[in-house]
């Protein structure tokens, strides 16, 4: 199945809905790269929701791999709706997909999590040394998010991270503000509860989630056996974002 197969109703600009299935393909092209070299990302992350992409992706048909790439990668430019909900359940190997539970490490994860204050420290160091530069907190920004701007003045947007206190979650990220204006204005005006996946930021596990909602998909698993392994890789995944955000950028180019 293709992406013109998929049943969302197409915007009815033509050359807006050109320029979102052109942002799609190149989503998919990073997907279908990461799945062809073993899910380097996915298979390092402590992120319970997305810990079983790699086991599923591997029980699928060689054509249910690719029909499941192409729908993560257009619904990751669709505005969620009820009706869209409703179309990605029904959906053959989406609904499937989206379906799948939580996966959690053996034994006592959570009592083995890294205090968040040690958590903080061990991510502003990493990415401090990595070159990203800790901007100025803003009046009303919770404490508990942090943000920060690219080592590459040139990147569009900025680095946000929420160091979130509640159970079960603790850290999730993303660039914001990162798609070129000229090509953001080729998607609908989204209202405040308007939700685009691609739009709204720049997150690795909401391409590889694939559920599009306004839910945050977050870093849950994080342990302090595996602390600097998880911010090692956070430096990773932002140096595989930002090169996506470019690629997508330059299609204005």
């Amino acid at each position: 199945m293709t992406e013109t197969e998929l049943t969302t109703n197409p915007r009815k600009d033509p050359k807006s809905e050109d320029m979102r299935s052109r942002i799609a393909a190149v989503i998919r092209g990073d997907l279908a790269e990461d799945a062809a070299s073993g899910f380097p990302l996915l298979r390092r992350s402590p992120n319970s929701e997305t810990a079983g992409v790699p086991g599923y992706f591997s029980s699928l048909s060689q054509a249910d791999r690719e029909i499941l790439l192409d729908a993560l990668a257009h619904y990751s430019t669709i505005k969620w709706s009820h009706d869209v909900v409703r179309e990605k359940k029904a959906h053959p190997v989406l609904g499937p997909f989206l379906a799948k539970q939580p996966s959690y490490p053996p034994g006592d994860w959570y009592g083995e999590r890294p205090k968040k204050s040690v958590l903080k420290k061990t991510v502003v160091e990493a990415l401090s040394d990595a070159g990203f530069a800790r901007k100025k907190s803003e009046p009303n920004l919770p404490a508990d998010v942090i943000r920060f701007a690219h080592p590459d003045p040139t990147f569009e947007g900025y680095l946000s991270i929420s160091f979130d206190p509640g159970f079960p979650r603790q850290m999730d990220f993303g660039f914001y503000n990162w798609m070129r204006a000229d090509l953001a204005a080729h998607f609908e005006p989204l209202g405040a509860r308007d939700f685009v996946p691609i739009i709204r930021a720049l997150t690795y596990d909401h391409l590889w989630h694939g559920a599009g909602t306004n839910n945050p998909v977050c870093w849950d698993v994080v342990t302090r056996s595996n602390l600097e392994d998880s911010v090692r890789l956070l430096v990773d995944i932002l140096e595989r974002l930002a090169l996506l955000g470019r690629r997508i950028n330059g299609l204005l180019a």
